[in-house]
């Protein structure tokens, strides 16, 4: 969320993590998004991620850090665009990745990162129907 992006940084730096100044942003461009209060505000049709690594690794490939796609909604209501997935993956995910999704929902980056060779992939989802949806979905695409 914008609304504790600087205090996320912050914490994020702070455990040791090296916070790239240039977020990623998905742009919703389906003009889907959440209109939190029409009255007094824009719709938002974007999402941030932070790029942080911790020790040295260089990225695999440079892309662009901004990715149009529209949104999905196939399996869990806040799903991630797997276009989107691996255009920004490309820059981190190769045969010697281990992926972690501690929030995995759809499961849409477990499925990314197996599908671009990471060496290990692990998703956690608490809620038992995403779950049984998502792994339903990643064991048909195998």
């Amino acid at each position: 969320s914008m609304d504790y992006y600087q205090q996320t940084k912050e914490r994020l730096s702070y455990m040791g993590w090296a916070v790239n100044p240039f977020p990623l942003v998905w742009f919703k461009n389906d003009n889907s998004g959440i209109l939190p209060d029409p009255s007094r505000g824009p719709r938002r049709v974007y999402e941030t991620a932070f790029l942080a690594s911790r020790g040295d690794r260089k990225i695999v490939q440079a892309v662009a850090n901004v990715f149009p796609a529209p949104i999905t909604k196939r399996i869990h209501m806040s799903e991630k665009n797997e276009g989107m997935l691996r255009h920004f993956f490309r820059m981190f995910v190769d045969g010697y990745s281990t992926v972690l999704d501690p929030t995995a929902g759809s499961a849409g980056a477990i499925r990314v990162a197996r599908d671009m060779g990471a060496a290990s992939v692990l998703g956690l989802e608490r809620n038992q129907e995403f779950f049984n949806r998502a792994k339903e979905a990643f064991f048909d695409d195998e």
